[in-house]
């Protein structure tokens, strides 16, 4: 589809959406609110993005700092949340 307006940071394409350029397409956890809220509706419901993966790396020699290991705790919890 041709597109006026063409970008790659999905706070970019929320505020586009929410200043009523058009549809988009980013993680869903970023329009959770607007969804419940009734602000933003969405469309195509049964034909879902692809899943894209999600990796944490690091050292598995080292013992994991408490702020990586509450950073990726976190990370966990909030994906799981808005899991389809």
């Amino acid at each position: 589809m041709p597109a006026l307006v063409t970008v790659n940071d999905a706070d970019t394409v929320h505020h586009l959406i929410q200043e009523g350029f058009g549809i988009g397409q980013a993680p869903k956890y970023r329009f959770l609110d607007d969804l419940e809220d009734g602000r933003l509706v969405e469309v195509l419901p049964d034909t879902p993005p692809s899943p894209t993966p999600l990796a944490a790396f690091y050292p598995q020699n080292r013992q994991l700092s408490p702020r990586v290991r509450v950073f990726l705790d976190w990370v966990i919890r909030i994906f799981d949340k808005v899991a389809l």
